[in-house]
This record gives C-alpha cells, structure tokens and sequence, in this order.
C-alpha cells in the first residue's frame, strides 16, 4: 500500500516513487520487446497458412501457462515470453492478411488508433489512482468466462449480431483489464524480473484482446 507522508519529498515517499517507476519502466521495456516480436510473427504468419495459424493458436495457449509455471526460471521465462509474443504476432498476421485483402485497411488503422488511445487512458487511470483495485479481480475473470463461452456457442450459432455483443462486452472487459493490470504495476514495488515479465504478459493480452475486439466491432458496423 502506497504510504502517504507530510512531505512529498521525504526520503522514503521518494524511495517508494522510485520503486514504483521502476516497475513501470521494466513492464513497458518488456511490452516494448514483445511489440517487436509481435511484428515479427505478424510478418511471417501470412506465409505459414492455416497449419501455421493454428499451431501458432494452440501454442500460444501452451505458452503462457509454460510461463506462468516458469515465472521466475531466468532466462526461460524471458524465452518464453518472447516466443509467446511471437506466436501471437503469427496469429495477428493471419487476421490482418483477410482484413486488408478485403479491403480493410482503414478499419485497421482506426481500430488501432482506438486500441492506442483506449489503452492510454485505462492505463492512466489504473496507474494513477490510490485505490487498491485487487478486489475487481474475481469479477473480472466471471466476466471472462462468460465471453469464452458466449464465444464458444458463438462458433455453432451463425448470428452476427451475438457476435457484436460479444466483441463490445469484450472491449469493455479488457479495457477494465487494463485499469486492473496497470494499479496492480503501480502497487508492485521493486518487482522482481519474474514479476515483471508476467505484469508485461497480462498487459500485453489486454491490449491484444481490446485491439482485435475493436477490429471486429468497427468491421462489424462498416458491413452492416
């Protein structure tokens, strides 16, 4: 819990800043790293074709619980980090590819845009804030479970407008994720590089889940 002194310049206030900051500054330097190799699958994932997508979807899964259980194994979990990102990317590249090939390529711009000033904004909000948000953190995954498997009855019943309800109660849910996941590096004083690197992973999914359900939700409404 963040301490609150009569003095902003107390040494252990500034102490505490200066934990505080460097916790953020390894999460972004790692979501920074991942947004490399994320291009990079994106780039190659074109030419890896529907085999190449769905390893690439399997393994990602396979991945973050591989991380997760590996966590504070050096330099695995860096590895493993940076191959869940590029798994990722090879994913992203194949969904862009139909967008673009559609003729898509401003709703991609836009629902990047989006994603970028969406993030910024939850991400102040999180960051900033004195209030412990670890009590959301239940509901927030109720939530979640929910979107999985309205998407999983989603993938049997052809109705589109399910699907946009879906994507908007996503967006939602990941933007709030964001918020979370943002207090959580705020309130996460002198990080270790195992937390940190798993501080970077959820961030990064908040992001990568909020940009592709933004994409569908702006597809969506262009079609109609």
């Amino acid at each position: 819990m963040r301490r609150v002194d009569s003095s902003w310049f107390g040494p252990e206030t500034y102490a505490e800043q200066e934990r505080e900051s460097g916790t953020l500054a390894k999460v972004m330097a790692l979501l920074g790293l991942a947004a490399v190799f994320t291009a990079i699958g994106a780039l190659i994932g074109p030419a890896l074709g529907g085999i190449g997508f769905w390893v690439a979807l399997i393994g990602g899964l396979v991945l973050i619980f591989a991380l997760r259980a590996a966590r504070d194994v050096a330099p695995l979990n860096l590895i493993l980090l940076m191959l869940f990102a590029t798994v990722e990317g090879v994913v992203l590249g194949q969904v862009l590819e139909i967008y673009v090939s559609e003729g898509l390529s401003l709703i991609v711009f836009q629902a990047a845009a989006a994603t970028a000033v969406a993030a910024l904004a939850a991400g102040i909000a999180g960051y900033t804030t004195h209030r412990d948000l670890s009590n959301i953190g239940g509901f927030l995954m109720a939530v979640l479970v929910i979107v999985i498997v309205a998407s999983l009855i989603g993938l049997f019943i052809q109705a589109p407008l399910l699907w946009t309800v879906i994507s908007a109660v996503s967006a939602v849910l990941f933007s709030a994720y964001l918020v979370y996941d943002l207090n959580r590096v705020a309130r996460t004083q002198g990080a270790t590089e195992g937390q940190a690197i798993m501080l970077a992973a959820s961030v990064y999914l908040d992001i990568y889940n909020l940009f592709l359900d933004l994409l569908s939700l702006l597809s969506g409404s262009r079609r109609r």
